[in-house]
């Protein structure tokens, strides 16, 4: 059984926003018991579960510690004191940005065989058409993260800034 700060912050964070462990397993589509054996450590969660209880506890810290300690990965975790983005945490705004990708990752095998023959026919339409809108979601979170850097780089440009409209 494993038991550490990421295994109390998941039980804390649950706990925090008034869910029930029925609450949780519901929103994620498991049985409540998984939802108690990840907080007491009886079993391993997936990177994609990880994220999907940082999104439903708005607990980005969920993450960071899985990353952490789960995986010793210190150096792909985002700090705490990571700047804020429109008013949102960075690092949730990470946690859209590599679901997005992941949803986009896992269509690719299949748009790759549906465009090899150059011809989308009646029965690829289907998969055609989900790695569209998931490009679309993840154009969707990336687009006001470029937009921001680049009305940054005229606002210093207007400042005389060159060095920072450059950057």
């Amino acid at each position: 059984m494993k038991q550490n700060a990421f295994r109390t912050r998941l039980y804390e964070a649950r706990k925090a926003k008034k869910l029930s462990q029925l609450d949780v397993a519901l929103e994620l589509g498991v049985n409540r018991a998984r939802i108690s054996d990840w907080e007491l450590g009886k079993e391993d969660l997936r990177v994609e579960t990880v994220v999907a209880l940082s999104r439903i506890y708005e607990d980005p810290e969920v993450y960071t510690l899985y990353m952490s300690e789960e995986h010793g990965a210190d150096d792909l975790v985002f700090s705490a004191n990571w700047c804020k983005h429109g008013g949102r945490d960075l690092r949730l705004v990470a946690l859209d940005i590599q679901n997005e990708y992941n949803d986009v990752s896992e269509e690719i095998p299949r748009l790759m065989k549906i465009l090899r023959d150059g011809v989308i026919d009646d029965t690829e339409r289907k998969a055609y058409n989900s790695f569209i809108q998931q490009s679309k979601e993840l154009v969707s979170v990336l687009f006001p993260l470029i937009l921001r850097e680049e009305m940054q780089k005229k606002k210093a440009l207007q400042c005389g800034n060159i060095e920072k409209a450059i950057v």
